[in-house]
């Protein structure tokens, strides 16, 4: 359908962004990941974060996959597939940039994660929300592709469908068979 090929590219194009700055410039997101990280060891039995360079590879890889995901997903190759580690993928961004928890580290930045030169404690603030609800928005959009089956039946419906297409050959052979005795008697 054309409207999932003109779709399918526009809905990419934010994960392509945000995979492609973090593969390339991974800094901003190392220290969000590296604050969340500490965050989530306060009320989780995590072990100790990575080091520096262990986060800037991790940070990078995440990009990779989110703009390797994307990229398929823009392409219609394995659209579902692709959406769904799209939704995997969002979800720890999603988590960094929760706003509502106390501590939780300030936000860093508006389009990719780029420091706010102003500094206020409002404007990171806002920042964060915006982005948090970004995410939260993309991953549910993720989820929404990912369960589109594109008009055709799922595969509960298939597995339904061969039951009873099962039960209905067999109440039929049954007929035939009675009817066949019935007749040689």
């Amino acid at each position: 359908m054309l409207v999932r090929r003109v779709a399918r590219p526009m809905f990419a194009a934010w994960f392509v962004v945000e995979g492609l700055d973090a593969a390339r410039r991974p800094e901003p997101h190392v220290e969000r990941a590296r604050a969340t990280w500490d965050l989530a060891a306060r009320h989780l039995p995590l072990p100790p974060a990575p080091d520096a360079g262990r986060m800037t590879t991790l940070v990078r890889l995440h990009g990779a996959a989110m703009l390797t995901a994307a990229a398929t997903l823009a392409l219609g190759r394995a659209p579902r597939t692709a959406a769904l580690v799209l939704a995997g993928l969002t979800l720890p961004l999603a988590v960094a940039h929760q706003p509502f928890v106390d501590g939780a580290a300030p936000a860093r930045g508006g389009a990719g994660g780029h420091p706010v030169r102003d500094g206020r404690a409002t404007v990171d603030r806002v920042l964060g929300a915006e982005r948090f609800w970004r995410a939260v928005s993309m991953l549910g959009g993720a989820v929404l592709v990912g369960v589109d089956h594109e008009g055709r039946p799922g595969m509960a419906w298939r597995v339904e469908r061969a039951r009873v297409d099962r039960a209905t050959a067999r109440e039929a052979r049954a007929a035939v068979a009675a009817a066949a005795r019935g007749s040689r008697a």
